[in-house]
């Protein structure tokens, strides 16, 4: 200790375990050390045994007994590699002035609740395997610089919740293992920089509730398991740059993002938990981040914001306003229209038995005076005929498809003579009678033509066009003066009978598609 050199007992290796599992009767002389020793010199020694700025360092040593630091100070540096410990370390408001570091070490439990370390904590690699219990402790700790946990192995639940790092917290390779309970406990813990999970396997709850980080969350190559539980609990996470979730991690159980925020979302959809046996098995509901790298689809969303918009049977729209709005933001429009859309009709068929959206307004009270079926019909006709209000050039097409049927008819109850002029005056002019008489001579199979075409009150009318009656009929906006001029006759064959009919049917679907797409065009639906 005096000269500083580290103390390496055997060959630097760790140490056998005793034959006999537990059994610490008769250690080998040569490498163990009584933990009160240990605890001697970690606290400085003393005038004839004095410790160097350098601190404590010993390899390959057994420590025998339990190490008790609670309340104490340690002004030196500790670095303890491949040691065996006999029990585990209690350092309850332990202040280390300097770096702590166990590497390559394994004991049944560090208990270090409120523990302050000055610089660098590390447990790389060390064993804790506790058999009841917390495994590792750091509850309420204070790091003033990083937290190494890179390829450790904790059974027994890891407790770093309120903790606080000044730098950054390494858990790549990790093994954390609770199965049924919380296998690694970070709730409301704040990290300076960044957490690294790559490739760590949790079996049990990754609870990273509250979390607080100043850099990226790494979960690349992550493994968590904690089937049909909570597997990754992220509610209200607050990560300051990017959610990395890529690269083949798994996940057997439920991820909850529930208000949890971060910068960039850089995902692969496919590593997202499906639903299972009809569970959900992703919470999104109140989700937000700035950018997504990654797909931006529309339909490779969708499909992500499929698994995660409904918990417990209730259905959450901020996961499409989220998505819609950050592809909208990125220049994706077609994509961030794509998903308001389909938020518009699952709000559609949720609001059958919850409320009704009608132009601009939330008119709940219809919901008593109106029966479903109407209900129905109007969602459909919003979505077919706007898109929601999304797309309103659709009522136009739809306008133009009207227009295109009616001619049709029209046109053939015209050929048929099944029209006749649409004034009183001149049904019951002598001009017409000569025409439309029942035994007219010459007789006139097209009564409304030949009168058109040769009489001279028929000559000074309005000239019929099929085109320009079926516009009548269908866009209520123009007046062309066909509708006045010309009507079909239910009496003089069958597609003036079907005519007579059908005009109310077009007149009324082109109100409808004309109003709905003004509406949408000028905004008075509302999209949001």
């Amino acid at each position: 200790m005096e000269a500083g050199d580290v103390c390496v007992l055997g060959n630097d290796d760790l140490p056998p375990e005793p034959e006999q599992p537990g059994d610490w009767s008769d250690p080998p002389s040569d490498r163990c050390i009584r933990a009160d020793v240990l605890r001697f010199f970690l606290l400085g020694g003393c005038s004839d045994a004095s410790v160097t700025e350098v601190g404590i360092r010993l390899a390959g040593a057994f420590i025998s007994g339990e190490l008790h630091l609670n309340d104490c100070v340690v002004p030196w540096n500790m670095r303890l590699h491949n040691c065996l410990f006999q029990n585990g370390i209690r350092a309850n408001r332990c202040n280390a002035l300097k770096n702590v570091r166990l590497v390559a070490c394994q004991l049944p439990f560090l208990e270090a609740a409120s523990l302050n370390v000055g610089y660098q904590m590390s447990c790389s690699s060390t064993e804790f395997q506790s058999t009841v219990g917390r495994a590792l402790t750091l509850q309420g700790a204070n790091i003033g610089q990083g937290l190494f946990l890179s390829s450790v192995k904790i059974s027994g639940e890891a407790n770093l919740a309120s903790l606080t790092i000044g730098d950054q917290l390494d858990c790549s390779g990790a093994e954390f293992k609770n199965e049924g309970g919380r296998a690694l406990n970070l709730q409301g813990a704040t990290i300076g920089h960044d957490l690294f999970l790559r490739a760590a396997k949790i079996f049990g709850e990754a609870d990273l509730k509250s979390l607080t980080i100043g850099g990226q969350l790494e979960c690349s190559a992550a493994e968590f398991q904690n089937k049909h539980r909570r597997a990754l609990n992220l509610q209200s996470a607050d990560i300051s740059q990017g959610f990395i979730f890529r690269g083949q991690t798994t996940v057997q159980g439920v991820i909850d993002l529930s208000a949890a925020s971060c910068g960039d979302l850089v995902d692969d959809p496919n590593c997202w938990p499906n639903e299972a046996q009809g569970r959900k098995n992703l919470v999104l509901d109140g989700f937000t981040y700035h950018r997504i790298i990654g797909p931006t689809d529309a339909r490779t969303r969708l499909n992500w914001l499929a698994k995660g918009d409904t918990w417990r049977g209730e259905f959450f729209p901020q996961p499409y306003k989220q998505l819609a709005k950050v592809l909208h933001d990125m220049g994706h429009e077609a994509d961030a229209k794509t998903v308001r859309i389909s938020l518009a009709q699952k709000l559609a068929r949720n609001s059958r038995n919850e409320r009704i959206w009608f132009t601009g307004t939330e008119l709940g009270f219809l919901k008593a005076l109106l029966p479903l079926p109407i209900i129905w019909v109007w969602h459909v006709a919003l979505q077919f005929l706007t898109d929601f209000g999304y797309r309103p050039m659709k009522s136009f097409y739809w306008l133009v498809l009207l227009w295109g049927l009616a001619t049709v008819p029209a046109h053939l109850a015209w050929e048929e003579g099944s029209f006749a002029p649409n004034s009183a005056v001149a049904l019951q002019s002598e001009s017409w009678a000569t025409y439309g008489a029942d035994h007219s001579y010459p007789p006139h199979p097209n009564p409304a033509r030949d009168w058109s075409l040769t009489s001279t009150i028929g000559r000074d009318w309005e000239s019929f066009n099929r085109s320009a009656y079926a516009a009548d009929l269908v866009v209520p906006i123009i007046d062309l003066g066909q509708t006045d001029a010309w009507a079909p006759s239910t009496e003089r064959g069958w597609w003036g009978w079907h005519l007579w009919w059908a005009r109310w049917f077009f007149t009324l679907a082109g109100w409808i598609v004309t109003a709905l797409g003004a509406a949408a065009l000028t905004g008075i639906i509302r999209r949001e």
